[in-house]
């Protein structure tokens, strides 16, 4: 308390001194909280984004038929069927990020008495990355057992029920419109609603065709997502001594964007470090001259018997506080610039269809809690070696070349 009593008293004597430290830091600050919660919005919009653009590659029995569309987002209508232990090996291949099991179903619905064909398709919501991410709205609650997840172009409002094969579902969510004709008109389930499902039909008397458990443990399809870098050709190459599939790949400019803006968000992290340091640089030179013209001060502090030690904790004291201050008003700085971005930024992003992700209100007290963090930590790292250098030399010669 003493030296921040002495600090505060020292930051008063000069103020207008404090004043362009603190705003020095503020600057810095400001610039990494804004970069760092910009590029969080963006990220967690472009994943959005990315992931709508569906897979960049499509597995598929060898005889099945495709109807290439834009975005490969789902499994198209088929009767025939992978060994489900395929997408384990899938996913050990080098180059691939994640593969989501599929599951097509043709199922009869019964609507005013009239039925008609109806396709049901299960998916795995713990590996999925094309149904999920174009959810519309949704019940406020995990998707589980007994739920339905509609699509676009489907009638039925989210929070009511549904009958399929004679069983009563709950309406989970809505996705948007696609324009994937079999993607707007089906119900998406789990692999458990599934055999739930498939298991009631066994047992009804006018059961549905294509819907049994007796081939429990197939796919139909397995939709990949590469990792940065990796090639549609890589894959390809090694699913080549798997016999019995084939290999489908979406417009290889999806691609392409994806891994480009991926590495590019990465690269943000270490322009980050870079501002960073360079803060940490710029305090340091400023108590460098502001320790200079306090040579006489500090002299006198250690002829009258102060130790060394306390001459550095005093200075650090001073520093931190000072860029604290710097650092708030650096946060102030940042969120105002928000303000002025979010507009623009939301309109860009909506323009290219992208929605725009806003972090939640604690997401962003982190970013500025840790941002006066770092602020003190700029402070205390840049005045580190200054107030050192100063506190090892002797009084005498500190009040003799005050100023020099």
């Amino acid at each position: 308390m003493l030296f921040l009593r002495l600090a505060v008293q020292n930051l008063g004597r000069r103020p207008a001194r404090a004043f362009l430290l603190a705003l020095t830091v503020a600057a810095s600050v400001g610039a990494v909280f804004t970069t760092l919660v910009v590029k969080r919005v963006i990220q967690d919009s472009m994943v959005l984004g990315f992931s709508r653009m569906g897979a960049d590659l499509l597995i598929v029995p060898r005889d099945t038929l495709v109807n290439l569309t834009p975005a490969l987002l789902t499994v198209e209508p088929t009767p025939y069927t992978l060994d489900a232990r395929v997408a384990d090996e899938v996913a050990r291949l080098p180059g691939v990020e994640v593969v989501a099991p599929q599951r097509y179903f043709p199922i009869k619905l019964v609507t005013d008495s009239h039925a008609h064909d109806a396709d049901l398709i299960a998916f795995d919501p713990q590996r999925d990355f094309t149904v999920l991410p174009w959810l519309k709205e949704k019940l406020h609650r995990q998707l589980q057992r007994g739920d339905v997840i509609v699509g676009g172009r489907r009638e039925e409002a989210v929070g009511t029920t549904t009958q399929l094969t004679d069983q009563t579902l709950t309406v989970y969510g809505r996705l948007v419109l696609t324009g994937v004709g079999p993607f707007d008109r089906a119900f998406f389930v789990t692999f458990e609603t599934a055999a739930a499902l498939a298991e009631a039909n066994r047992q009804s008397p006018g059961a549905t065709a294509g819907l049994d458990t007796d081939d429990a443990g197939k796919v139909s399809a397995l939709l990949v997502r590469l990792e940065v870098g990796a090639t549609p050709e890589q894959v390809r190459f090694a699913l080549a001594r798997m016999p019995g599939v084939k290999v489908v790949t979406s417009t290889s400019l999806y691609t392409s964007v994806r891994q480009g803006l991926t590495a590019v968000l990465s690269g943000a992290v270490a322009l980050t470090l870079l501002m960073l340091l360079a803060a940490v640089l710029m305090v340091g030179a400023l108590y460098s001259a502001l320790l200079a013209e306090r040579r006489r001060e500090l002299g006198l502090l250690l002829a009258i018997g102060t130790r060394r030690s306390q001459i550095v904790r005093f200075i650090l004291t001073e520093a931190m506080l000072t860029t604290i201050l710097g650092g708030v008003c650096g946060i102030v700085l940042g969120g105002s610039l928000l303000l002025l971005f979010q507009r623009s930024l939301g309109f860009y992003l909506e323009s290219v269809n992208v929605p725009l992700v806003r972090p939640a209100p604690a997401v962003i007290g982190l970013y500025a809690l840790g941002g006066v963090v770092l602020a003190s930590c700029v402070g205390l790292l840049g005045a580190l070696v200054p107030a050192w250098r100063a506190s090892r030399q002797e009084p005498y010669e500190l009040v003799r070349t005050e100023g020099h």
